[in-house]
């Protein structure tokens, strides 16, 4: 799927439509690099990161939860796109 179709069908399924197209291309370009970036990695390395996030999740399931939570909330309000 083009970016331009999942632009459209965001736009329909959401009401918002507060993010213009433009925003909504950089933003799905970001995401596409930084999984460039994922995809590229050997499977050994993607591997010993979710060893490492298993054992954290294990070890301090509760902190990890608080740490993404409050990560996410960040995130929301820096975001571009303001949810209704």
């Amino acid at each position: 799927m083009d970016s331009s179709t999942a632009y459209n069908i965001e736009q329909r399924i959401r009401d918002a439509g507060s993010l213009p197209e433009i925003d909504y291309q950089n933003q799905l370009s970001r995401i596409e690099e930084k999984f460039q970036i994922w995809k590229n990695k050997e499977f050994l390395e993607r591997s010993t990161i979710f060893e490492k996030v298993a054992c954290l999740s294990r070890c301090h399931g509760d902190s990890l939860s608080e740490w993404v939570i409050s990560e996410m909330g960040i995130l929301l309000e820096k975001s571009e796109l303001s949810f209704i």
